[in-house]
Formats: C-alpha cells, structure tokens, sequence
C-alpha cells in the first residue's frame, strides 16, 4: 500500500486509543502489511491515557495542601513525593506515576527482515506511535501557542506549593495556609479544565498526529529494506502509549538497549500532516533538550544536496515531547522529523479536527525522501 493509503485506513477507525476496542484491529491491520517480515506484538504495561496520570499529580498536591491545615507533617509528605513526581513527569523525564493504577497492556510492533545475514556494524531504528491522543481544550489553537508557557507556569507554583508545604511545617501561620488552599483550589480547577474535553468528547481521530507518522516509518522501511543495505541494519518500531507520555518507546529502549551496537540511530516521525517539514532540534518544557548529533547533521547536509527539499529547515516543539527524548538522553543520536506551520504549531492535534479532510500529504512526503536518504548516507559512512 502507499503511504497516503495507509494513512486513508488508520483514519478509518474512530480512534486508535490504547486498550480501547480499535487497538486490536488496528494492530493486526498493521502487522497484515509485512507479510515479507518479521513481526513481533511486545506487550507492555501502562496508564490508558494520561489523564489518570494528571489526576493523581493534581489529586495528591491538592490533598497535600489541604491536608496542612490539620497535619503540616502529612501534607508536607504528600506535597513531597507529588511535586516531585510532577516535575519528572512534565519535564519528560520517567516518573512512578506512570506506574500508578489503572494500568492496562498495550502493544509495541517491532518488524525485522526475516534475514539471517551476519550482523551489520550499524543499526537504524525508525519509529512512529499508533495510538491516538485524548482531546484537550489546551490544544485549542487559541491556547496551544502559549502551551510551554502555561506549564511553566504551573511548574513553577508546584514548586510554590512545596515551599508552602515546608513553611507551613516549620513556621505555622495564617496567611501561608490561606496560600496553601488557594493553590489547592487553583490546581483542581486547572485539572478539570486540562481533562474536560476528553469526558466530553473522547478521543481524536488522529489522521495527522499519528497516521502520518506511522506511514512514513513504514514507507521508510520498506524502501530501505528494499536496498539491501549492505552496512545498515533497518528496524521498524511502531509504539504504542506514546500520548500518555512516550511510555511505549520507553518500554522499548529498557527492553533492548544492551542489544544496540555503538553505531545506533533513530529517526522518529510524528505528525506530518500540515505545515512544513522540519528537523526537529529542539525540545523540553522547563528546560531545553538539544538535538545536536551526528543524525542531524547528515539530516541538514541530506537537505542542502535535495532541491526536493529546499524548502525543509530545522524546528523546534515545546509542546509535550516525542518519542525520540528517551534515546537522546540516553546517548544514543536521535532526530525526529514533524511538520509545524508558519507559527510553531502542529494544527488540529488533540482536538476534533484531526482528520484526514485536513490532511496536507506533502510533508510526509519529503519526510520519506528526507529519511531514506539519511539512510543511505549512513550505510556510506
């Protein structure tokens, strides 16, 4: 199938929600279109969407901080261990509240070729998620832009709310517990607002954000695998979990990282639906995280010698983070290639209108010609 034709099916489901009831024929759809490959389901656990991940950050502040007015020492604890689990978990670094019931399984799929060669000297990974997004309000195009900011900025009175928690502990007063309730009040009305859409209105049917995604990688590894690349081994990896906070690529890296050689790479790619292509080299929410490695390199030289690419320039997304964060903090060179507008954004992602009447075929596209061609180049050099 072409890519747009993959991209036409996956937007046929609904959703592509983890363990909702299209994760099943959505991965069996997606296993069909290797039938010349090995195909391996690796299963892991997870939250089923991040708004139970929300919940339980936002419910364990909120009981912190009321708990001070009658146990300072409780809700000195509580405001502990939840901030802290907060400011891992939004500044994409692994969280045990990922961990936190419910949880349910979900699937990684993981396609070789069926060949039995003598290991090659380098590996390249491409990745793209399955699974679809919960709908939020935060994602309106009124709101979205100003995204990184209003997680700064709630960031920031979490750790507010810590600093209350241990005045309130050490100097009881008045004033620092009327504090302590107004934060609390704040975070239960940021919490219904952030998750309101998703009661209301499910998932998002995902056309651009991940569709295309998942039809470059495919296309991606097909034409490689077709080159018998003589020095480059090709691994397709499509994960699941992805918008409940990358949790599918990460159970991926834990489960295979002692079998990656020096010479690893992973080209991510996530929502090329609208806008221009762009090699992302900037991410993070608190913090910038860089992209600055021997992939992106080949990925701009890759650009300046395609005139069918002229136009691709590098990007940054501050808006949550891609499966690509885990291995390029791991060391392992990483680049991913998404599609943003003329403003920094990603249109329609996590709202109603992701569909495929919106979808601008043209950056997955070059996304394919961009990612074969850094292929190339690596079994080159």
């Amino acid at each position: 199938m072409t890519p747009k034709q993959i991209v036409e099916k996956l937007a046929s489901f609904p959703n592509r929600g983890v363990a909702t009831a299209h994760e099943i024929p959505v991965l069996e759809y997606l296993t069909s279109l290797f039938a010349e490959q090995e195909v391996t389901r690796e299963s892991f656990r997870t939250p089923k969407t991040y708004i139970s991940i929300v919940w339980w950050l936002i419910g364990g502040i909120v009981v912190g901080l009321l708990a001070l007015n009658f146990s300072p020492i409780a809700g000195l604890f509580l405001t502990l261990i939840f901030v802290t689990m907060a400011m891992l978990y939004f500044n994409w670094y692994a969280s045990p509240v990922t961990g936190f019931p419910p949880l349910v399984t979900t699937y990684n799929l993981i396609v070789k070729t069926k060949s039995k060669e003598t290991p090659k000297p380098k590996k390249l990974i491409l990745m793209a998620h399955w699974d679809t997004a919960p709908i939020s309000v935060l994602y309106r195009p009124e709101m979205v832009g100003n995204f990184r900011q209003s997680l700064k900025i709630s960031l920031f009175l979490m750790i507010l709310a810590q600093f209350v928690a241990i005045s309130q502990f050490l100097l009881p007063n008045t004033f620092i517990l009327l504090l302590g309730n107004i934060l609390a009040f704040y975070f239960l009305l940021q919490g219904i607002v952030g998750t309101i859409d998703y009661f209301r209105l499910g998932y998002s049917n995902g056309a651009s954000d991940n569709a295309t995604g998942a039809a470059a990688a495919i296309a991606t590894a097909q034409k490689l695998w077709g080159r018998n690349l003589e020095n480059l081994e090709v691994e397709l990896v499509l994960t699941g979990a992805e918008e409940v906070g990358m949790i599918g690529s990460r159970a991926y890296m834990k489960k295979h990282y002692t079998e990656f050689n020096k010479e690893t790479y992973l080209i991510n790619f996530d929502t090329l639906g609208n806008g221009n292509l762009k090699i992302i080299t900037q991410t993070g929410s608190w913090s910038n995280i860089v992209y600055d490695n021997k992939l992106t390199q080949i990925a701009r030289q890759s650009v300046s010698e395609l005139p069918t690419l002229k136009e691709v320039t590098t990007g940054a997304w501050h808006t949550a983070d891609f499966d690509s964060v885990w291995f390029q903090r791991a060391g392992i060179p990483a680049v991913t290639l998404a599609a943003l507008d003329s403003k920094g954004r990603m249109p329609n992602i996590h709202r109603p209108t992701d569909i495929l009447s919106n979808v601008d075929f043209v950056p997955m596209e070059k996304a394919i010609i961009l990612a074969e061609k850094i292929g190339e180049q690596l079994n080159q050099t």
